[in-house]
């Protein structure tokens, strides 16, 4: 991070950093495994990172935009092969959401924010939406992609 977080705002950051460690934990596998979908349809491990990595942007860019923040969103850099690509974009998530985080002080917090269709959380605090979405969301899906990744092997 550029700048020292602290308060709530830093305990909001370091939940979200704690799903995304959490989640590139699960992220060993073959770029074959990571593509492997379930036979009776279902998303891919790649599909459910590609999933995170959209939401935690999206979330951030809608509020910031709300709240009248400009925050710049950075492009993940290309990288060789499917898992090592995903690594980095969810890294370049993670990016958009401490510097969102930078950018808001702990009364900001408070604020309530609405996110558009097909949020399924449609309204909230600023703290409750960033540790839903940057968190347990996150969390929840990185079981799905370590079960995936078990299946697909």
């Amino acid at each position: 991070m550029s700048k020292q977080i602290s308060g709530r705002v830093g305990e909001v950051v370091w939940f979200g950093l704690g799903a995304r460690n959490w989640l590139l934990a699960q992220m060993e596998g073959s770029d074959t495994a990571f593509s492997w979908t379930p036979p009776k349809a279902g998303r891919s491990a790649e599909e459910i990172v590609n999933h995170i990595t959209w939401v935690i942007t999206a979330v951030c860019q809608q509020i910031a935009s709300d709240i009248g923040v400009d925050l710049a969103i950075p492009e993940p850099k290309e990288v060789e092969g499917v898992v090592p690509q995903l690594v980095e974009d969810v890294k370049s998530a993670y990016l958009v959401f401490k510097k969102f985080c930078e950018s808001v002080d702990d009364e900001k917090l408070d604020h309530v924010a609405t996110l558009p269709p097909p949020a399924r959380l449609r309204e909230g605090s600023i703290e409750t939406i960033l540790r839903i979405m940057t968190g347990y969301h996150v969390v929840h899906h990185a079981g799905q992609i370590a079960s995936l990744l078990k299946r697909a092997n």
